[in-house]
């Protein structure tokens, strides 16, 4: 059976397609209008983000934070950006959908270049090697 990371990990993959794929469906074959789609995902991400955080708040669940939470409301805000930039990449035709969703979602060779630089964590060379694979998969996906 699979483990519990794994159910998760498949769930996301399943759940950020769809939720391009309902992007890309309401712009392009129902023609709203992308900044209307975004408020609307906006309201409902704030909306789950709050009902989470009442559950946590109810279940006594929640540790004092302090200081620490100018970290939080980084990612968030950073999150948030990416996203309305995304939709907004997405929403227009420069650039192939395909190339746009491959440079926006390849997040995570930026990730593990920070980490890199920043943390100065050491790199194997099958990550060095998956890095290399995202980059000339999005210059291929690009020509």
């Amino acid at each position: 059976m699979a483990s519990l990371a794994l159910m998760f990990a498949i769930g996301t993959f399943i759940l950020w397609g769809t939720t391009n794929f309902l992007i890309g469906y309401g712009e392009k074959n129902l023609k709203m209008d992308p900044n209307m789609f975004t408020a609307i995902m906006w309201v409902t991400m704030g909306g789950l983000g709050a009902a989470f955080l009442a559950y946590l708040w109810l279940t006594n669940s929640i540790q004092p934070i302090g200081t620490n939470i100018v970290y939080p409301l980084a990612a968030g805000a950073c999150l948030g950006i990416g996203i309305l930039s995304f939709v907004y990449a997405m929403s227009h035709s420069d650039m192939s959908t395909g190339a746009t969703a491959a440079v926006a979602t390849s997040n995570a060779v930026f990730t593990t270049m920070l980490v890199f630089l920043i943390l100065r964590e050491q790199m194997s060379v099958k990550e060095w090697i998956g890095i290399a694979t995202v980059v000339v998969g999005i210059i291929i996906l690009r020509i």
